[in-house]
């Protein structure tokens, strides 16, 4: 007689469902329109990520957390807390009911409490699941990493990856093996490093590499505090005076980091089993949704693909035609790619090969940077408080309001007010500089206290243990230009002499260089060659300097001239001219005039880009690719101008990113074709970066080069600016 089988212990999947929308929001194409002209990227995206996490795991029951509006626990024991979230895109706004409306469709049961988070759901339901089930695991759906102080060995947190890679299983092992502490360590972490996503203050000055190191040492706050008071810590004078000085604002920082796993809720399994009792109604919102092609997400082992299958196949009673996507607007695989989509695909193996290569970092150098911009930061902040005659923290914007408006009287006549007060956002701090030194440190401090926590910190820590850095590649939705993530390399100042000095930790393995190249005004040339304008035409022929040339013409400045360029492509108007240009309105609309006098066919061609585009609802490049802008014939000033401004400067930017693109596609298959040592490993904005060996410079300086300008043929040249040095920062031209 053989041995009955112990049954297999059941999955039970929790869905972090605000988290997982804001993910699909900001990864998946912003321009996915239903039939009916309304926006679906986030949705669609939202329910591929979760049918799709369904198919892989197979759990036998799914339940969806949200947050419900208004203040929670956290807000009483702190007003300040979520404070610095920026209010919710309008765009996702409009697609939040029909994000529910497929959850109520798919017939997975939603969980919410009012005072408490999504994440205590999350915590109290996976609680209450292992305890009451021995053998029960719970895997949490987020993209959000503070849930991972609930991972154990029966509680684990899936997250999804852009681009590429898989998502990644968080286990215990791996929480360790990635932070350096446990999972449960994460609360202590916070609270000395604090969390600006949520504004939790955690101890000032005290950042990520420290705290990871305090973690490791003491284990726990109260372990750590206990070292501090009784003079046992074995800590630089400068960590010991932060703690100390912080202490309150660390406990604070602990009870706001803390899930609570005893939110007001009950686990009820029966409601929560895969099941799917009216598949039709599912079937129809999805194809008035135009989410046809969702039908290869769903998980074939499942009773609902057995249920649905069928019935997408054939399509609802009345024709699939007439209810349909538009094929233009959803990515179904039964239609014709336009150019740029065949661009991207060609492209994806190109962008999998620079993020498996990585590029090298000078970690000491990072590690004494680092150090220099805390002295940075030490030194702005006793100039504020010189300034404001008492101590304040500039990273809160409440107390900055505070110094500007109430301490130091600054006139609020013209500055917006909001829900916690006067704002102190950059533009307006950019607009006070001149008047008042106060905020342009401000400013400085800022953009030294984000390139130090968002790169000069965590960049050393995201290594492999060759030293290269693997950032995630993939096109831009809306923009069509390659961004990146994890890290996004994007945001790293090009001018600005910080900017530079990060620059300089990337560089050259040993016996190698670095050969840059960007595309010389690209957008401009662009523009010449869609618009057909004779004047820019010619200019770009005979090779003269074009913001040169728009300065003598309109009589200006060579800045001013290289200003009014880029503004005109991006749509601005009058009143953005003239605050770019700190000049008067009347002022700016005479440059306009004179500029539109020079160039009269390219004003006659983004007129029309903007007439089609109002026409269509949407906009299309030149290689196809297309944006749709509902908001184009809204009501609302101020939405209906950003999609004015949006669809007078994509076609410009989307052909420019394309044909960047295919000269990334064309440099990969010219070094494949050689056998080529060199990789290409960096793209940012109009640049390519290869490392190369030293004796290949000259050979690929001209691969380079070639490749760039040979991506497409304009009618007017392309130009290309060729550089070569050790390091990202340090580049020299090459003739």
């Amino acid at each position: 007689m053989s041995p009955e089988k112990s049954p297999q212990p059941e999955n039970i999947l929790l869905v972090d469902g605000n988290g997982l929308l804001y993910r699909a929001y900001h990864a998946f194409p912003k321009e996915l329109c239903s039939p009916e002209g309304e926006p679906t990227g986030a949705v669609f995206g939202f329910t591929r990520i979760l049918l799709s996490t369904i198919k892989n795991l197979k759990p036998s029951s799914v339940v969806l957390c949200f947050d419900l509006k208004g203040p929670t626990f956290r807000h009483e024991q702190y007003d300040q807390y979520k404070a610095t979230r920026q209010k919710m895109p309008d765009d996702l706004v409009r697609q939040v009911n029909t994000m529910y409306e497929v959850v109520r469709q798919l017939e997975f049961p939603i969980y919410t409490a009012a005072g408490y988070e999504a994440d205590d759901i999350i915590g109290t339901l996976a609680r209450q699941i292992t305890e009451a089930d021995g053998q029960a695991r719970v895997i949490i759906l987020t993209g959000d990493q503070d849930i991972i102080q609930l991972v154990n060995d029966r509680v684990f947190v899936y997250s999804p990856s852009a681009g590429a890679k898989q998502p990644v299983l968080y286990t215990p092992d791996q929480v360790r093996n990635r932070y350096g502490f446990r999972p449960l360590q994460m609360i202590e972490y916070k609270s000395l490093r604090g969390d600006p996503s949520d504004n939790i203050p955690g101890v000032p000055g005290i950042g990520e590499v420290t705290a990871t190191k305090l973690v490791q040492e003491y284990g726990t706050l109260e372990k750590l505090y206990e070292a501090v008071e009784t003079d046992t810590a074995d800590l630089k004078p400068a960590v010991l005076e932060k703690l100390r000085a912080g202490k309150e604002s660390a406990l604070l920082s602990h009870q706001l980091a803390t899930i609570d796993t005893n939110a007001p809720v009950r686990f009820d399994r029966s409601d929560s089993r895969l099941s799917l009792k009216s598949p039709e109604k599912l079937i129809a919102l999805f194809h008035k949704l135009g989410f046809r092609s969702l039908i290869n997400e769903l998980p074939r082992s499942h009773k609902l693909l057995s249920e649905a299958s069928d019935i997408f196949t054939a399509g609802p009673s009345d024709s699939a035609d007439s209810t349909g996507p538009d094929p233009q607007n959803n990515p179904d695989n039964d239609r014709t790619l336009s150019r740029s989509e065949q661009i991207d695909q060609e492209l994806d193996p190109v962008l999998r090969k620079m993020e498996e290569v990585g590029v090298k970092l000078d970690c000491p150098y990072l590690k004494k940077l680092a150090e220099e911009f805390e002295t940075d930061i030490s030194r702005l902040r006793a100039q504020l408080t010189e300034l404001a005659d008492e101590e304040f923290n500039p990273d809160s914007p409440q107390q900055v309001s505070h110094i500007l408006y109430e301490v130091l009287r600054v006139p609020t006549n013209f500055i917006r007010k909001g829900k916690t007060g006067y704002t102190t956002n950059a533009a307006t701090l950019q607009e006070l500089a001149e008047q008042y030194p106060i905020a342009q440190i401000i400013l400085n401090y800022r953009e030294v206290q984000k390139l130090l926590t968002t790169y000069i910190r965590p960049l050393p820590e995201q290594v492999d243990n060759r030293h290269r850095l693997h950032t995630s590649y993939a096109p831009d939705t809306t923009s069509g230009r390659i961004s990146s993530r994890n890290p996004n390399l994007q945001n790293i100042p090009v001018r600005s002499e910080q900017g530079r000095r990060i620059r300089q930790a990337f560089i050259a393995d040993t016996g190698k260089v670095l050969v840059s190249a960007d595309y010389s005004q690209i957008e401009l040339r662009v523009a010449a060659h869609l618009s057909g304008d004779p004047v820019m035409q010619a200019v770009f022929r005979e090779g003269r300097d074009f913001h040169a040339e728009t300065a003598e013409r309109v009589h200006v400045d060579r800045r001013m001239a290289k200003i009014i360029n880029f503004s005109i492509l991006y749509g601005k108007g009058a009143f953005q001219f003239a605050k770019d240009l700190g000049i008067t309105q009347p002022e700016a609309k005479q440059y306009i005039e004179q500029y539109f006098k020079t160039y009269a066919t390219l004003r006659a061609f983004l007129d029309n880009i903007l007439e089609t585009a109002r026409k269509n609802g949407y906009v299309e490049s030149a290689y196809g690719k297309r944006r749709v802008l509902p908001d184009l014939i809204t009501g609302n000033f101020q939405r209906r101008s950003a999609a004015e401004r949006e669809a007078i400067s994509m076609p410009i930017q989307a052909m420019a990113a394309d044909i960047l693109k295919q000269a990334m596609i064309r440099l990969d298959a010219a070094l494949t074709k050689q056998s080529s040592p060199s990789q290409l490993i960096l793209t940012v904005h109009d640049e390519l970066v290869v490392e190369t060996p030293r004796k290949e410079v000259e050979k690929i300086a001209a691969l380079l080069k070639e490749a760039m300008i040979e991506a497409d043929h304009l009618t007017v040249p392309l130009a290309v600016n060729v550089k070569v040095g050790t390091n990202w920062s340090e580049m020299e031209e090459l003739a």
